[in-house]
This record gives structure tokens, C-alpha cells and sequence, in this order.
């Protein structure tokens, strides 16, 4: 299982907010680079790169400046995974060409399968991550601001033949360090065929052996990490 450490941006720093609601930043962090060159000191394999504020189409500066900086200085060996805003075929092989390895697409796949089928097309599926995040087992988009009405079931079924990975993530659990909603990422290991990556509310090294057990194949690791609840040596040797 990946154990792939988070860097969310908002407004030029790294932060990480509570229940993805703005203004709840515990964490806000200046010196970007110094966070990723930590990352890679411990060995990772993956990191994960979200623009909170292209999510939700927040203020002028979307961030691209220094995810462009992160993919140029990445680690050799380590792949990056960028998402946030992508709801164009423009942005998203921009970003490619950048030197992501990977797209995550979250708003615009989920409401337009034409755009993640030509997606696939133009990228590959493999570089595509699906993002179903999720309340009260209902897909969430804009930000987690609007419902679907749908489950990550119902919307992964019909999808997956477009993308490579979903990344399934707990809403009401994200930031908020009180575990994974387990049996539900379990069951949706059970019913998709492609990877899931999981997310929201881990926060123990029990958490990741439990992820790892239900056949996660990767593990997102925010809150919990900043806040010293894991340490990522001692995740990484799971």
C-alpha cells in the first residue's frame, strides 16, 4: 500500500483545514519546498498535491506557480499527483507536460463522462485518478459544496473504464483525526475493479494496517502527520 503524504495549498501556503471548509486552517505553512524535501527524506514513493483554491475558484492566484515549482525539484524516483480546478483537457495536460504524473479530476469527470472519456483519450487512463469524495455516502462536487445524490459506487461504475485510480475521501471524517470510515472504503474496494486510494480522518498507524488489510492501495496522510499523530517512517514501514 502507497503511503502518499499530502500538501494542500491555499493563498501561497500549505495548510490543511478541517472538513475542507476555508478559515479552519490548523496547519499553515510558508516554505512549501522545505515540507516536500522532508517528504522525500523519508522515502516516499508518491506525494500528493491538491490547489484548494482552484477547487473551489477561490482568489486570483490558483497556485500553478508553485506546483509547477514542486514537479520541476521533485525527487528523482517520486511521483507527483496534482489536483484541484481541473475542468479542462487544457489544464490538465498542462500539467502533464509540467511534469505530473498524475491528474486528479474530481467536479468535472464526475459531471461530464465525455470530458473524462477524451481524457483518457489524450492522456491515458493511467494518469487519471478519479476523486469520489463523499458525505453520508453521496458524491460531493465544487468543492464539496453540491451533492450528486449518487454513491461512489453508483458514479465509480459507471466511470471507471476511463480512469486508473479512484481516490474515495470521507468528507465528514477529513481533518478531523478520528479514523477512516473503514467498512464503506472496504465495500467499495469490493464492488469497483480499479485501484482505490483512500482518504479523510486517518490517524493512526492502526488505520493504515486496517486500510492495508480491506485491500487499500494507497493511504492520503494529512492532518495526522502535521500534527505528529503518525510519523511517516514508521507509516512507511507498513
Amino acid at each position: 500500500m502507497l503511503i502518499i503524504p499530502a500538501i494542500d495549498l491555499k493563498d501561497g501556503k500549505c495548510v490543511q483545514l478541517v472538513g475542507g471548509k476555508f478559515g479552519t486552517e490548523q496547519i499553515s505553512i510558508d516554505d512549501i519546498n522545505s515540507v516536500a524535501k522532508n517528504f522525500y527524506s523519508k522515502g516516499i514513493r508518491r506525494l500528493h498535491v491538491i490547489d484548494l483554491s482552484a477547487t473551489k475558484q477561490y482568489g486570483q492566484n490558483d497556485n500553478e506557480v508553485i506546483i509547477k515549482n514542486l514537479l520541476k525539484n521533485k525527487k528523482l524516483g517520486i511521483e507527483i499527483e496534482v489536483g484541484g480546478g481541473i475542468r479542462s483537457l487544457d489544464k490538465a495536460k498542462r500539467l502533464i507536460d509540467l511534469g505530473a504524473d498524475y491528474i486528479i479530476v474530481g467536479t468535472a469527470a464526475v459531471q461530464d463522462s465525455n470530458f473524462l472519456r477524451e481524457l483518457s483519450f489524450k492522456i491515458g487512463r493511467k494518469k487519471i485518478i478519479v476523486s469520489l469524495d463523499y458525505r453520508n455516502k453521496k458524491v460531493l462536487t465544487h468543492g464539496w459544496d453540491e451533492s450528486t445524490g449518487l454513491s461512489p459506487i453508483e458514479i465509480g461504475r459507471k466511470i471507471q473504464k476511463y480512469c486508473g485510480t479512484f481516490l474515495v475521501t470521507c468528507v465528514d471524517k477529513e481533518g478531523q483525526l478520528k479514523g477512516p470510515d473503514l467498512e464503506y472504503t472496504k465495500e467499495i474496494i469490493n464492488e469497483l475493479d480499479i485501484p482505490i486510494i483512500a482518504s479523510g480522518g486517518i490517524t493512526t498507524l492502526e488505520d493504515l494496517k486496517n486500510l492495508k488489510e480491506v485491500g487499500a492501495f494507497g493511504a492520503v496522510i494529512g492532518m495526522a502527520i502535521y500534527k505528529g499523530n503518525i510519523k511517516l517512517d514508521e507509516a512507511l514501514k507498513i
